[in-house]
């Protein structure tokens, strides 16, 4: 019986000596876990010779599982592996998942070990490749060379799953390019889904759209940032904040996923026992974020488990019942709901050992999530569907209403109202209107008719000579030029007034037509022996409507000759450019302060001026202009430098078509 049972205790040591891993060709990217053997240090302090002595001792545990699954504990384990190095190439070990806080290598070299250190929680070292996962290269061996041991050492407050894989440089990459392909997947579409929606928040206001743009937020920064391992590409201090407080991100996921789905299902109207429901959850959320803040990350994860599960199965529960109550677009979330249930139970049973975890386990989350979110992503386009069939339906009700006796009552005294402060405004302009043209046609227009009267009002005109008669009609002249132009800018303005200000453009030659003006100005500038220089070019075609710009052009000649004192010069410009041409029209003035600059600068001024030879106006030119040069795309510019006072604007060439 004795023999028996040695021969049994030396089968099991057989069975438990692990054997050298072969670092050949043949090798893939496999875990090794079921080839190693672990020890667990319970108070973390045990040194590396401490462990070798008790390895040789023989309390390992070989290795069951191809993915140790080393529970939620504050130990830390010793992992023994013995390579053989086959061919002369670079060999490595991976540790392949993110959230490890501490991990410490020793290699075998000579007589003594290298350390190297990495983890969630250390920056980055010299020696390791710290990115999702965590690489370490091994020394190069000589070929035919013995079993070589390394000593891993782990230490997390969270549950550890340590996924083992060594590789050579010829199948390094291996087994990678499909994981990071889906990675790359389902990062792309919570990125998508998070833009998109908070577009939406600030579209439309509608705080559903916030609180699902944080659900997506920071379960993504959860499960990408801390699950996934993709926080180091932000940095090391950023990395170490997420895998400090990883769960706070999950309860602020949880806590914004409660108000989207009080939102959504509209739980007020629903039921007031779900919303009381839904605060608890909300609690225990808040109480996941506190431990994780104050640093008690395995509570935090055993926490995380179990809200988790019955946040899936609550929220499932709550969506089946608005559907039943008739909210529709719950049949998506629904649907969501029991995706991510399924997948938080068949994770969470993989954690506690009742299934083998697999390198796929580690994707459940991040894609039954993303699958979650674009569901959800569903439900609230169908709501948004429903809620504008729901105002159609609530518009033409009220197009209904409106057709009842009270509200056509009201229309028509709204109706009326607006009507008559429209009446009331007329009335005022109109009044405006005609004091001006009383004015203008009582003072400036009967003042030089009664001089022309009195002349051939004599009773004898033979009583007076030639000259004497010739002396009257000049004296008078300027009496004449200021009815003709005044009746001009008064009709035009009259116009204006009741038809508004219209524009027909037309292509024609400005320097021409400048031109042609001075002529006809040609007597009133000799009378005051002023010179007008000109600088046009011999064909300058414009787009512009012909009759205002001869008007605006007759106006500003006509002022720039009665404040230009004797013998000076009125200076003509027309400027070519790219797209359009200026006009400016200069002249030389007695003394600049002497200006009316408000009048000349103001839109709405009205003020009569005298030349300086006592010419009078009526204050219309200046406003003719204004409105007529804006009717045509422009506006009149006024600079007064010194003795010299210019008015300019430009017009389009006329090859660019105009849209006035």
């Amino acid at each position: 019986m004795r023999l028996i049972t040695l021969l049994l205790f030396f089968l099991a040591y057989l069975n438990t000596e692990a054997q050298p891993i072969r670092l050949d060709t043949n090798l893939m990217n496999n875990n090794i876990g079921k080839q190693v053997t672990y020890f667990e240090d319970q108070n973390a302090n045990l040194t590396l010779n401490q462990v070798m002595a008790l390895e040789k001792a023989g309390k390992f545990t070989q290795g069951q599982q191809q993915i140790l699954n080393l529970g939620n504990k504050k130990s830390a384990f010793w992992v023994k592996i013995d390579y053989l190095s086959i061919g002369s190439r670079h060999d490595y070990l991976i540790v392949d998942v993110p959230n490890i806080e501490h991990i410490d290598l020793y290699i075998p070299k000579g007589a003594d070990f290298i350390h190297r250190k990495t983890g969630a929680l250390r920056p980055s070292a010299p020696g390791v490749i710290a990115t999702n996962n965590y690489i370490f290269s091994l020394p190069l061996l000589p070929e035919n060379t013995a079993a070589s041991t390394l000593w891993l050492r782990v230490k997390t407050n969270n549950i550890l799953l340590l996924p083992i894989k060594m590789a050579t440089s010829e199948n390094f990459m291996p087994g990678t390019s499909l994981k990071n392909n889906l990675q790359t997947i389902y990062i792309g579409v919570l990125l998508t889904l998070f833009l998109f929606n908070i577009f939406l928040y600030f579209s439309m206001k509608d705080s559903t759209y916030l609180y699902y743009s944080l659900y997506v937020f920071s379960l993504g920064l959860y499960v990408v940032g801390y699950l996934r391992g993709y926080s180091y590409l932000f940095g090391d201090n950023f990395k170490l904040f997420i895998n400090h407080y990883p769960h706070t991100f999950l309860s602020i996921s949880t806590i914004s996923c409660i108000l989207f789905s009080k939102k959504f299902l509209n739980l007020k109207a629903i039921s007031p026992r779900a919303i009381q429901i839904c605060n608890v959850l909300t609690g225990l959320a808040l109480i996941m974020f506190i431990t994780s803040i104050a640093g008690f990350k395995s509570i935090s994860a055993t926490l995380a488990q179990y809200i988790t599960i019955s946040f899936s199965v609550v929220l499932w529960t709550l969506g089946l019942m608005a559907y039943k109550k008739g909210h529709t677009p719950a049949k998506y979330y629904i649907l969501a709901w029991t995706f991510i249930a399924v997948t938080i139970i068949a994770t969470v049973l993989s954690m506690d050992g009742v299934f083998d975890y697999h390198d796929y386990s580690f994707e459940f989350v991040p894609v039954g999530s993303t699958i979650e979110l674009l569901l959800l992503a569903f439900a609230l386009g169908d709501r948004y569907r429903v809620i504008i069939n729901n105002e159609r339906k609530a518009r033409e009700e009220n197009f209904i209403l409106v057709q009842t006796q009270n509200q056509r009552l009201e229309e028509q005294v709204a109706d009326r109202t607006l009507k008559l402060s429209e009446s009331i405004v007329q009335l005022k302009a109109s009044n405006a209107v005609k004091n001006k043209l009383f004015s203008i046609i009582a003072h400036d227009l009967r003042s030089p008719f009664n001089s022309l009267v009195s002349i051939f009002s004599l009773k004898d005109m033979d009583l007076l000579s030639l000259d004497e008669l010739k002396m009257l009609l000049n004296e008078n002249k300027k009496s004449i030029d200021t009815i003709h132009n005044t009746l001009n800018n008064l009709l035009y303005w009259a116009k204006s007034q009741m038809d508004g200000v219209t524009t027909q453009p037309s292509a024609f030659d400005l320097s021409i037509l400048v031109e042609e003006l001075v002529l006809v100005y040609a007597p009133l500038t000799q009378l005051k022996g002023i010179t007008v220089e000109l600088q046009l070019p011999e064909k300058l075609m414009v787009y512009a409507d012909e009759n205002q710009i001869q008007l605006v052009l007759r106006n500003l000649i006509d002022n720039a000759i009665k404040f230009t004192p004797a013998t000076q010069s009125i200076h003509i410009k027309l400027t070519k450019a790219t797209e359009h041409t200026e006009i400016c029209i200069s002249n030389n003035i007695p003394d600049g302060h002497e200006l009316n600059i408000e009048h000349i600068t103001d839109p709405n001024a009205f003020e009569a001026t005298y030349g300086t030879g006592q010419e009078k106006g009526v204050g219309l030119g200046l406003h003719l202009c204004r409105e007529y040069i804006k009717g045509n795309g422009s506006e009149l510019k006024v600079d007064i430098t010194g003795q010299q006072v210019s008015f300019s604007f430009q017009l389009p060439k006329a090859k660019i078509l105009n849209t006035i």
